[in-house]
C-alpha cells in the first residue's frame, strides 16, 4: 500500500489578519514526519515509478511525501527538514508564474483571502461586474465544506466558488483587478518572493525531486484535450530547459475528479507524463492506475490537524482510492 501526502504552504509563522493561508511551519512538518516514519517506510518517486513498471515491488507500508505549486518557502524551509530526517520528497511546480514574474489566480485568492474579511472580499469581487460577471454564492455549502474543511462555512463557500464554479478566464478576469487594488504595482515583486528561482528549481531537478503542477494552476480536466495537453507540455519543457532535467510526474491542479479526469491523464500521458497524482483522500493499495494515484492533504495524517484515523491503524483504517478505478 502506498499512502502519499501532500503540503503547500511551509512557513515559520502564518501571522495574517485573516485565515486565507494555511500551512505549516518546519517544526510541525518534522514532527509530523517523524511520526509518520514510525508507520511505514518512506519511498521516492524513482521507487513508485519502477514498481508502477513492475520492476520491482514497494514496501508494504510506503509513504510518499509531496508539495504542490512550487513555492520558494518549501526549498528555504521545508527542504532542510526533509535532509535532516532523510525523507525524499516530490515538488510539483507551475512553470508560467516564475517565467512571467507573476502571480497565480489561486495564489491571489490566497493573499486577497489573508488580507480581507470574506465580506470585504465579496464586496469587492461584487465591484468588478465591470466585467459582467454575476458574483452569488449559489452552492451546496455541504460541497464547500467538504472540499475546505478547515476553512470557516463563508470563507469555504467563496473559495469553492471562485474555484471550482467559475471558468478559468472569468476568474482571472474577476480577481486580478481586486489584486491589483489591495497590492498595487507590486505583483511581480511578490512573484519573486513567493515561487522558486531558477537556481532552486536546478537543486530539485538535480536530487530527482522535481516534478509538474502544469504550466499555469488550471483544472486540467476542464479544459479541452489539447489545451490539457499544452498545458503540461509547456510546463515539462520549460523544467527542462531550466534544470536539464525532464520530469515524469505530475500533480492535477485542484486535484478534483472534474480537474483529474481520464481525458486530463490522457493528456499528460501524451505529453510524457508517467506518474500523476489526484487529491483523492484515499491510499493507494496498488499502482494499477499510475495516472491517478491517490494524495491525503497532510492534516488528514497522523500528526495533522483533522487525522483521518488512529496513529496505530493508519494503514489498516484509511479507504482504498476509487477515482477511474
Amino acid at each position: 500500500m502506498l499512502i502519499v501526502a501532500t503540503y503547500h504552504y511551509v512557513r515559520p509563522s502564518f501571522d495574517f489578519l485573516h485565515a486565507g493561508i494555511h500551512g505549516i511551519t518546519p517544526s510541525a512538518l518534522e514532527t509530523q514526519l517523524c511520526l509518520l516514519n514510525t508507520l511505514g517506510e518512506f519511498v521516492s518517486a524513482q521507487q513508485v515509478l519502477a514498481a508502477a513498471r513492475g520492476d520491482g515491488p514497494l514496501p508494504e507500508r510506503a509513504l510518499l511525501v509531496t508539495f504542490d505549486d512550487g513555492l520558494r518557502e518549501q526549498v528555504d524551509c521545508a527542504l532542510p527538514v526533509l535532509d535532516r530526517v532523510g525523507v525524499p520528497a516530490l515538488f510539483f511546480v507551475n512553470t508560467w508564474p516564475i517565467a512571467n514574474r507573476a502571480v497565480s489566480t489561486v495564489h491571489k485568492i490566497h493573499f486577497l483571502r489573508a488580507h480581507l474579511a470574506p465580506a470585504e472580499l465579496s464586496a469587492l469581487l461584487h465591484e468588478a461586474r465591470r466585467h459582467n460577471v454575476e458574483v452569488r454564492l449559489g452552492i451546496d455549502p455541504a460541497d464547500a465544506a467538504v472540499k475546505y474543511p478547515w476553512d470557516a462555512p463563508e470563507s469555504a463557500q467563496l473559495k469553492y466558488f471562485l474555484n471550482h464554479q467559475l471558468a478559468h478566464e472569468v476568474r482571472d478576469a474577476l480577481i486580478a483587478p481586486c489584486f491589483h487594488q489591495v497590492f498595487g504595482e507590486n505583483e511581480a515583486a511578490i512573484s519573486s518572493k513567493l515561487y522558486m528561482s531558477v537556481e532552486q528549481l536546478q537543486t530539485l531537478g538535480a536530487r530527482g525531486y522535481l516534478g509538474t503542477h502544469g504550466d499555469q494552476h488550471l483544472p486540467l480536466g476542464r479544459l479541452s484535450w489539447a489545451a490539457a495537453h499544452e498545458n503540461v507540455q509547456v510546463s515539462l519543457d520549460a523544467l527542462a530547459h531550466w534544470t536539464g532535467v525532464r520530469p515524469f510526474a505530475l500533480s492535477y491542479p485542484f486535484g478534483s475528479p472534474e480537474a483529474s479526469s481520464a481525458a486530463a491523464g490522457a493528456a499528460a500521458a501524451a505529453a510524457g507524463v508517467q506518474l500523476a497524482f489526484t487529491m483523492e483522500r484515499t491510499a493507494n493499495v496498488d499502482l494499477s492506475q499510475p495516472l491517478h494515484l491517490a494524495r491525503f492533504d497532510c492534516n488528514d495524517l497522523p500528526g495533522g490537524s483533522q487525522p483521518c484515523s488512529a496513529v496505530e491503524s493508519l494503514f489498516e483504517a484509511v479507504p482504498a482510492a476509487r477515482w477511474h478505478r
